[in-house]
């Protein structure tokens, strides 16, 4: 069995346990992972200059802060969410309670982007804490410093239920094997046709952001061939 699909494994199986179905659990989670931004701050700050020569200020203004300001907003408003919602009667539920009951949905797969590691891989799965998944992430292996510094959130989060897989192509390719049961991808469009079509297979809804445009300066100092590669 690849180390891939055992991480999915142990992931569902924690799932199915229910542990995660109580809010006090997944409000616990996000204020750990809130407590894994504050004291790894450091250790973020220097991954993201080695990755990518991002100052700390940039990193806390374009990589924690919004990330912090999500964790909180899900802590404040997590019962507000997970509350039943009362519906409309008709003639057929004229006589019943009727409502909307949030349930959580299962195993999720979040592939990070490699140009901001922190909040595009982190953001996702602050919402599959908060509705009560279990989540595989696998951040980006452009930003390996980064993604080292990823495989510490097990020391913070519960184990069993949120699992960090690094490694690069291959890696990706095994996990995108297994059936989950929402996928997040962020990148480029090429590689979200195949992460969608590794989803179709098992009927798996995804959410991916594609594209965009990163327009760069590129001065005396730069190696053209790189920076034209």
């Amino acid at each position: 069995m690849s180390r891939e699909q055992l991480a999915v494994q142990q992931a569902r199986k924690a799932f199915i346990s229910g542990k995660s179905k109580p809010l006090d659990f997944r409000v616990k989670q996000l204020k750990n992972l809130h407590r894994f931004l504050k004291e790894r701050e450091a250790d973020i700050n220097v991954a993201l200059r080695k990755d990518l020569y991002k100052t700390e200020k940039a990193t806390q203004l374009f990589e924690v802060m919004g990330l912090e300001g999500e964790i909180n907003l899900a802590v404040s408003k997590l019962a507000e969410w997970a509350a039943p919602r009362p519906v409309a009667k008709n003639l057929l539920t004229i006589s019943d309670d009727v409502f909307i009951h949030p349930e959580p949905l299962g195993v999720v797969l979040i592939i990070g982007a490699w140009n901001y590691p922190i909040t595009v891989t982190l953001q996702p799965l602050v919402g599959a804490i908060a509705a009560g998944n279990a989540a595989v992430v696998k951040p980006s292996e452009v930003s390996s410093n980064t993604a080292k510094v990823m495989e510490l959130l097990s020391l913070y989060l519960d184990p069993e239920m949120y699992k960090v897989v690094t490694g690069g192509v291959p890696e990706t390719q095994e996990l995108l094997k297994q059936r989950f049961d929402h996928i997040f991808y962020t990148g480029s469009s090429t590689v979200g046709k195949a992460v969608m079509e590794a989803a179709a297979r098992h009927l798996t809804p995804v959410t991916l952001e594609l594209g965009g445009k990163s327009p760069c300066f590129i001065d005396k100092n730069c190696d053209i061939a790189v920076a034209c590669r």
